[in-house]
């Protein structure tokens, strides 16, 4: 009898948490690419085959931008019907890495270029990234990208238009998740996917898309960035 009380109550637990916390499984995928770039940090050269270059890419993006994305993915899950809000996230997720699929295929082939990051060390990578990031906060393109992450779709409740909704959702708020995020994700691979620049990375994109706008502050925080790690640069010369 205990033990049927346990295995309820732990049916019960899950089930709470599907219901407020749909994004759960997201977030466990994210931790898990987290896991797999700290582990094989030490193995991965900037000379690596242009599959494997993508494939960090690509786990750099589940790694940092889909847990920005908790938002989109709760709409998503709110607005479909209960028996296929996992599938609408699955939609979303599908639409919102297929657009940074296609940058990582051109990004792959970066790192074999003699300007790519062969001939850079992580830290003056990190500090290429963070300098730009400046400059882009503060460009009107900004704004712009700001407003295409935050914008919307109508889903419809069943079938293959959800399906095809779900998509079109995500593949929208990709590409503005793309052009907010392009110069960060330049620092963490021309850094060579270091887990400490994608860790700052993580952390000025988080606070941009969440607090209040105040794109000055940012950019004097990646300045600092920048010249911290262009500093770390000079002495490991």
């Amino acid at each position: 009898m205990i033990e049927e009380v346990s295995g309820g109550q732990e049916i019960g637990a899950l089930q709470r948490l599907n219901e407020r916390f749909p994004e759960y499984w997201m977030l466990g995928l994210s931790m898990c690419a987290w896991m797999a770039l700290a582990l094989t940090e030490r193995e991965h050269g900037h000379n690596a085959s242009h599959s494997g270059n993508l494939w960090r890419w690509m786990l750099m993006v589940v790694a940092m931008m889909v847990p920005l994305q908790i938002q989109g993915v709760r709409l998503t899950a709110e607005r479909s019907l209960w028996s296929r809000r996992h599938r609408g996230i699955l939609g979303f997720l599908v639409g919102y890495l297929g657009v940074w699929i296609l940058l990582g295929l051109v990004t792959s082939h970066l790192v074999v270029f003699p300007i790519g990051s062969n001939t850079l060390n992580w830290a003056t990578g990190a500090a290429i990234g963070f300098l730009v990031e400046a400059v882009w906060l503060l460009s009107p393109g900004k704004r712009l990208a700001m407003h295409i992450c935050n914008k919307t779709l109508a889903l419809s409740p069943c079938g293959w238009r959800a399906n095809r909704d779900c998509i079109s959702y995500g593949s929208v708020v990709g590409y503005g998740c793309m052009l907010n995020c392009w110069p960060l994700m330049l620092g963490c691979l021309l850094s060579g996917h270091s887990v400490v620049v994608m860790l700052f990375g993580y952390g000025l994109a988080w606070v941009d898309r969440h607090e209040m706008p105040n794109q000055r502050v940012y950019a004097l925080v990646a300045v600092v960035l920048s010249a911290g790690f262009g500093a770390l640069s000079l002495v490991n010369k």
